[in-house]
């Protein structure tokens, strides 16, 4: 059994509230819930639009992976610096400020008529919320402890889920019905929302120190990592993975429903739709399950099964094949985001969560970077996804072999590093 290396007695409630009930905790995480799967909807109304936009502004795939990818490309140079400024000025006022730049971007996309004016809107969107998901996930850790904290990134990531069920669906009855821009409008409309939501019920944890002497108690993020070097080269390896297999599937195979298989936008929301709903159920599901028997084992066998559905997607022939492949894909997703996060969590120093969740956002949106664009030129050079389809197969494989032999193995209740 790998053994995790003792971190040293840290005090936990830099950013705890003054109740210690651990109730109170879990009442902020689900409503952070709430107001992510809001926002969600709003990131989700436009994925089955983006290929109908790009035939409609005459490029083609790689283009296509460009644009997705420079939304990656901003988040990888702000993630790392807003994960540590919520942990300098607070959680809220970073989740506040990239709501509002959402909005903004989300209406120039709604305007845009040329190409390069979609990447600065979209480049902007990735650059202004670079801090919301980092900051999150540290608000969860800093209102958790390692016994709960499975199931609170279950939920966090279920509130994500029901966005990304209903938005990609609501995105594509009304790029059905209602044309391809006006979603772009609604989805600053329901960031607008998710900010008033978000100011209102979600309450900053009470500092237990002041500003000067939680700077004085920081520790660089580097010596973090030195702790536990294997086992975070092994997580930011699977979800470099897990990224990689979204960005490739967005843009190749997404084309190749729309011009091989003429998907309408109402069929690839209802693939999201599917998707989605798996990805509901099996977060809470094995989030609850990593905290019980631990996450080694469920990191690992997400990525073989994400290799299993990806592989569906390639001999896939119809909308069913499509579908079932996308179902797989759910589990796996379910089976290895919330326990990713929970295992980043339970191996890091309170004293810098926002900084470590950053630094693994970058390497996120670095995969998100790769994929997109090398999906879309492989798309175009082959006419089809199957060969960038097999390039994600092989990658998932590669991942689960790292995470078997690289990540340690521990139930979170016994022998959480967090539990001194």
């Amino acid at each position: 059994m790998d053994e995790i290396e003792e971190q040293p007695a840290v005090d936990n409630a830099l950013y705890q509230e003054s109740s210690p009930d651990k109730k109170t905790g879990m009442h902020q995480v689900w409503m952070l819930a709430i107001s992510l799967s809001i926002l969600q909807i709003g990131f989700g109304i436009v994925t089955p639009i983006f290929p109908f936009y790009i035939v409609e502004l005459g490029v083609g795939a790689t283009e296509l992976g460009v644009l997705a990818a420079s939304f990656a490309l901003t988040r990888i140079l702000l993630a790392g610096p807003l994960g540590g400024l919520s942990d300098r000025v607070g959680r809220k006022r970073v989740l506040l400020v990239a709501l509002a730049g959402f909005a903004v971007s989300n209406l120039i996309y709604a305007y845009a008529d040329t190409i390069i004016v979609m990447i600065i809107a979209r480049s902007l969107e990735g650059g202004i919320s670079a801090g919301f998901y980092p900051a999150a996930n540290a608000f969860v850790s800093d209102m958790t402890t390692p016994e709960n904290r499975g199931s609170a990134m279950g939920y966090l990531s279920m509130g994500n889920m029901v966005g990304f069920v209903v938005g990609p669906s609501l995105g594509g009855i009304l790029a059905e019905y209602l044309g391809i821009r006006l979603p772009f409008v609604i989805a600053a409309a329901a960031s607008l929302v998710t900010l008033v939501i978000l100011n209102l019920i979600v309450h900053e944890p009470e500092r237990q120190t002041s500003l000067s002497e939680l700077e004085k108690r920081r520790i660089p993020v580097r010596e973090v990592f030195s702790k536990n070097a294997k086992a975070y080269s092994a997580l930011g390896i699977t979800m470099f993975a897990n990224m990689f297999a979204i960005g490739i599937l967005e843009v190749a195979f997404m084309l190749d429903a729309v011009q091989r298989y003429a998907f309408s936008p109402l069929q690839i929301g209802v693939f999201f739709g599917v998707l989605g709903v798996i990805v509901i159920i099996g977060n809470i599901a094995f989030g609850k399950m990593s905290d019980r028997l631990g996450r080694k084992w469920l990191i690992t066998s997400g990525s073989l099964v994400a290799a299993l559905s990806l592989y569906f997607f390639m001999i896939a022939s119809g909308v069913v094949d499509f579908y079932l492949a996308g179902a797989i894909l759910g589990v796996a997703i379910s089976m290895r985001g919330p326990t990713i996060q929970a295992m980043i969590a339970d191996l890091s120093d309170a004293r810098a969560y926002g900084s470590v969740m950053g630094t693994f956002g970058a390497i996120s949106n670095s995969a998100y970077v790769v994929g997109p664009i090398l999906g879309g030129v492989m798309f175009d050079t082959s006419g089809d996804s199957i060969s960038a389809l097999g390039l994600t197969v092989m990658v998932s494989v590669a991942s689960a072999f790292v995470a078997g032999i690289g990540l340690p193995d521990y139930k979170p209740s016994k022998a959480s590093p967090d539990s001194e």
